[in-house]
């Protein structure tokens, strides 16, 4: 619906304006204090998220979200949950320069997660390439112990890493080459639904600290 046509429907009918502030106020995606309307990043994102649930068009949803909002609302997705968390790691590998958007982990995971606004509409070739990119990543990482101790990880001689793509609304496929792609509704059953020790996903196990060549 477009701006003009939104106005006229109002003018047809105000109480529209009024039910749908009251709905959205009942699903907690808008504020209503002092006379003002307020909405913050983590209700613009759940919001986003249940337009492209009901059949919006993710790529426009998307246009209304800086980048920065939506790996902020990952971060605090994951904290939420009891991970710890950094973001925008960058480092050196054997293939070069890696970076990525956030590394997260508990006592029982250790994820390499790219933050995606949205994946619906990407055709299966490009899905792909997203996986595999991640693939990389996280297993450039595990040859790093070095940084993940630097970061605070703990029991690196246990841990392995695995790649993961946290999106903006459902995707097509929700695994693509061994690579998870979890939706902002779908996390916290993917985090507390999935095994430390399944076969299911890639993952990488963290290289012995005395076996890593040194990079900076």
């Amino acid at each position: 619906m477009s701006v003009v046509e939104l106005a006229d429907e109002l003018q047809k009918d105000p109480g529209i304006l009024a039910a749908t502030i009251d709905a959205l106020r009942e699903k907690g995606l808008v504020t209503f204090s002092k006379g003002t309307l307020e909405m913050d990043a983590r209700q613009r994102i759940m919001l986003a998220e249940l337009l492209i649930h009901n059949g919006r068009d993710p790529q426009k949803i998307s246009r209304f979200l800086e980048w920065q909002e939506f790996e902020n609302f990952a971060i605090h997705s994951f904290e939420e949950n009891g991970f710890q968390a950094v973001k925008h790691l960058v480092f050196k590998s054997r293939i070069g320069r890696r970076e990525i958007d956030l590394l997260t982990w508990n006592d029982t995971f250790l994820l390499a997660v790219d933050c995606k606004h949205w994946l619906r509409g990407l055709s299966v070739g490009r899905m792909k390439d997203a996986a595999q990119a991640q693939v990389e990543r996280a297993n450039a990482l595990a040859e790093r112990p070095d940084l993940l101790i630097r970061h605070g990880v703990s029991y690196i001689e246990k841990r392995s890493v695995m790649p993961l793509i946290f999106a903006l609304g459902d995707p097509r496929e929700r695994v693509v080459d061994g690579v998870p792609i979890v939706s902002v509704s779908k996390l916290m059953s993917f985090l507390y639904g999935i095994s430390p020790v399944g076969e299911r996903f890639r993952t990488f196990r963290v290289k012995d600290l005395s076996s890593q060549s040194r990079l900076s």
